[in-house]
């Protein structure tokens, strides 16, 4: 394990491997601007159309000690096979995974970094399917604090219902995304929140 990493902006590209991924990437900081993160407001999803069924939206369950999906896309609950909004997110999960993709997420809601998860199912058949995962920062108006939307999106073709049952799962890598701004960490400041002192990284590759 090592200390999480801070890749320049010029790194994103790489880091980045899905198209999923990248545009909603892309459409993130082009409504972020100069801010830590963009409102919800400032969101036009007619322009996300393509990738709307594989968006979620995350929040911390009523205990605080966990996340679920808010909201959670068709493409998103085919995948899984069943109805996931209101659902734990990170259900499956052996304890060690769960504590650092619980972590990611953490950064991203305390610190308005965009974080990037890498993982590979195993099916009833021994198929692997290899997914990824981004998780980005909003500021909900409504509700006066910070969200988690994010994309999720396999390395597969566009029938991903297809998929025979999945028993079981694995974290390739998870890292943060670090972005720089000019206006300080005003959307923090309104929320008084800390940000967690370290976060561990699973390094690997997709196979």
């Amino acid at each position: 394990m090592q200390v999480i990493d801070r890749p320049s902006t010029d790194q994103t590209a790489t880091q980045i491997l899905h198209p999923g991924s990248r545009a909603l990437f892309s459409y993130w900081e082009s409504i972020r601007a100069e801010r830590p993160c963009p409102m919800r407001s400032d969101l036009n999803l007619h322009q996300l159309v393509q990738i709307l069924p594989d968006m979620m939206i995350l929040e911390k369950n009523i205990l605080n000690t966990g996340w679920q999906y808010r909201l959670a896309g068709t493409r998103l609950c085919d995948f899984f096979q069943g109805e996931l909004t209101g659902k734990d997110a990170l259900a499956g999960w052996e304890n060690f995974e769960r504590s650092v993709v619980d972590k990611c997420l953490e950064v991203t809601l305390q610190r308005s970094q965009p974080s990037l998860v890498r993982m590979r199912f195993i099916s009833t058949l021994g198929n692997t399917v290899a997914a990824e995962m981004i998780a980005l920062p909003i500021f909900s108006n409504s509700l006066n604090r910070v969200q988690v939307i994010g994309g999720f999106f396999p390395f597969i073709a566009q029938n991903r219902n297809a998929v025979d049952h999945l028993v079981r799962r694995e974290l390739v890598s998870a890292r943060m995304i670090w972005t720089e701004h000019q206006q300080g960490d005003a959307l923090l400041d309104q929320t008084g929140r800390q940000a967690p002192s370290h976060l561990r990284v699973i390094q690997g590759g997709l196979k």
